[in-house]
């Protein structure tokens, strides 16, 4: 509870984003429709252990976030509305985990303080906190990992120990393999942060037993998932999800340096906070920062390597950035003082909002323009608001500037939310997939062209699996032999589609998606059409 009470500013930060997210944003096609509906048809077939996609066996990932989501529809009935708060119980289990690792770092409180603000307002952090991915709960297993080597670093005991192994084993059934990238180096490297004359020869055997134990958890849920889900699933979750990203991956190729633009806008606001950076470089002296730093570095260096590439892959090493900064505030502290630095964050809020001004004049199409002029306006005018309210608040402190630079985070959410009502109405799905529901019901197969990323099922409740077509032709054979049937494909928005053709149209991003009827199919697998968007 004297944790709770410390913390309640950077949990408040945290929460409203989320709330707003629960009770006013549709869930996100493709990701979070996609992992929804695993986890809705492993429900529907009472398939716990092999998750399953589309009638079909998923491999590209564990089912510990599929088992929340069940756990969270057992004891609440099926719904929505409390979905988004899994991610964020994480996410505000990783703030608590933060502080709690500074403390044991340095014995600082307001480094710990410091480190909970700055992860919790992290603009790429409060966003992930509130999706519906795998990243928050991984993060939550990496930093329990981090406080087992810490107290093993400091006590030598069998517990701590437990703690990395079960942690291991957590993060494992969370997101598979990956959660080495981000224990192993500062475990093996040890060496680097720990004091000679507290490193323990036993280090490394007592590493191997916690890595053996972390296997035998996820191995209760591998080998009945293996035996039962047949050989192609079996190929893929024992060694295609996890060499073939390794080494030639077959989605998300980015070359080797395609992180380091993207590093400093995952931690906005605080790349603009420049006491968190001036002096960085004699954080190396101290052994919790060489904790840190390898943590950081070597996340960031082998996932570089690593040909997929996705921004939200470094977000579990967020906290160790945010410790760093924290540390190097705390040093800078005592001789800074709220000067020029402090209009940095003032001057980025306002001349996005001038940018979002500029484009209101201009003919954007895509989700810019999805967004229509008033939102654009209402954007900028928001933006340019916030950075106008840091500009002119008297911070009259160095803890006062970091509080209102936090804030700013979520006054920065909010005005996005506020402004792009009517683009994320396009990434709104339940429209159409209450059609699909019906027609299934009434006896229809629905046809899909192309790869189905499972994003109508939780929305309509589907329980029964869309028939994946591989082209026009063969949607229009099957059409052919079959009374009851529809089809679905993404159309350009500005395609003109006759009322009597379809069932259903609706617009989705900066396409619309349309279910033809047997005769709609007819023409449309007749035309030369472009093929439908994948």
């Amino acid at each position: 509870m004297l944790q709770v009470r410390l913390l309640w500013f950077p949990f408040l930060i945290l929460v409203i984003p989320a709330l707003v997210f629960s009770l006013f944003l549709p869930y996100f096609p493709v990701d979070e429709t996609r992992y929804l509906s695993v986890a809705w048809e492993m429900r529907q077939q009472n398939s716990f252990i092999v998750p399953l996609q589309n009638a079909l066996p998923y491999s590209h990932k564990p089912p510990l976030l599929f088992w929340l989501f069940n756990l969270d529809w057992l004891l609440l009935g099926v719904n929505e509305a409390t979905l988004r708060f899994i991610p964020l119980l994480f996410g505000l289990l990783n703030v608590a985990l933060v502080h709690r690792i500074s403390l044991l770092l340095w014995d600082d409180e307001k480094v710990a303080r410091y480190a909970a603000i700055i992860l919790s307002s992290t603009l790429s952090y409060l966003l992930w906190s509130a999706l519906i991915m795998f990243d928050i709960v991984l993060t939550s297993w990496v930093l329990l990992a981090i406080f087992g080597l810490l107290t093993a670093a400091k006590n030598h005991g069998a517990k701590s120990w437990l703690l990395v192994g079960i942690s291991i084993g957590g993060g494992l059934l969370t997101k598979g393999p990956v959660v080495l990238v981000y224990i192993l180096p500062c475990a093996i490297l040890a060496f680097l942060w720990i004091p000679k004359e507290k490193f323990s020869r036993s280090w490394y055997a007592w590493l191997t037993l916690s890595l053996c134990l972390g296997i035998a958890v996820v191995l209760v849920w591998l080998i009945p998932a293996a035996l039962s889900g047949g050989q192609a699933y079996r190929e893929a979750v024992l060694w295609g999800q996890t060499v073939n990203r390794v080494a030639d991956s077959f989605a998300h190729k980015r070359p080797l340096w395609w992180y380091l633009p993207w590093l400093p806008a995952l931690l906005l606001p605080w790349t603009l906070f420049t006491p968190a950076w001036r002096g960085c470089s004699q954080l190396a002296k101290d052994t919790g920062s060489r904790l840190l730093i390898i943590w950081a570095l070597s996340t960031l260096l082998i996932f570089s390597l690593i040909s997929g590439k996705q921004v939200h892959y470094l977000i579990p090493a967020l906290p160790a950035f945010s410790m760093l900064m924290a540390r190097n505030m705390a040093l800078c502290e005592p001789r800074e003082k709220t000067g020029s630095w402090r209009y940095a964050g003032a001057a980025f809020y306002s001349a996005l909002g001038v940018a979002a001004l500029v484009l209101s004049f201009l003919d954007m199409g895509g989700n810019i323009g999805s967004i229509g002029i008033s939102g654009l306006r209402l954007l900028a005018l928001g933006l340019t608001a916030t950075g106008l309210t840091l500009f002119f608040l008297r911070q009259r402190s160095f803890s006062r500037a970091v509080s209102y630079t936090a804030f700013s985070s979520v006054l920065g959410y909010l005005v996005v939310f506020a402004s792009g009502s009517a683009l994320f109405e396009r990434y709104d799905l339940h429209g159409i997939s209450g059609v699909l529901k019906a027609k299934q019901e009434a006896g229809y197969s629905v046809l899909h062209i192309g790869k189905y990323h499972g994003q109508f099922h939780f929305l309509g409740r589907l329980d029964q699996p869309l028939v994946p077509m591989e082209s026009k032709e063969a949607a229009g054979a099957y059409a052919a032999s079959h009374e009851k049937v529809a089809l679905i494909t993404y159309e350009p928005e500005t395609k003109l589609i006759r009322g009597e053709d379809v069932y259903f149209q609706q617009p989705f991003r900066s396409k619309k998606v349309v279910l033809w009827n047997k005769r709609g199919i007819s023409q449309f697998c007749r035309s030369e059409l472009e093929p439908a968007a994948r």
